[in-house]
């Protein structure tokens, strides 16, 4: 078995593992494995192309879990990306002096403390 085909089982198996990671939203984990990973496509870059069947299975294999991949840590960025807007737009509500301050007659509006208005929410 050439370097090669030995790299791209290694890297299809570290596909595979950061997949079920990100299902399980692991993201420490994910975090090992993306260097992991890194690793190994540039050893497999170093390896050349591999050639015969072996060789064609393999790669296969490799182009199948890096697809599936592909569409996990899409839709796991697609929520981090969902999540981060709700925060942030939950945050601004929080924050926002014209939600918590009373409604007077003032020339100026009420001092507003941001800390305490975000400590009671939480």
């Amino acid at each position: 078995m050439s370097d090669a085909v030995e790299t791209a089982r290694w890297l299809t198996e570290l596909l595979r593992r950061e997949t079920v990671a990100a299902r399980r939203a692991a993201l420490p984990e994910l975090i090992v494995l993306a260097e992991e990973k890194r690793e190994a496509f540039a050893l497999l870059a170093a390896a050349g192309t591999p050639q015969g069947p072996e060789a064609e299975a393999a790669t296969r294999a490799l182009l199948a879990a890096a697809e599936e991949n592909a569409l996990v840590l899409g839709a796991v960025a697609g929520a981090i990306g969902t999540m981060e807007t709700r925060l942030r737009r939950e945050l601004a509500a929080a924050t926002d002096p014209g939600v918590y301050a009373l409604q007077t007659r003032l020339r100026r509006p009420p001092r507003h403390s941001l800390a305490a208005r975000v400590d009671r929410l939480a």
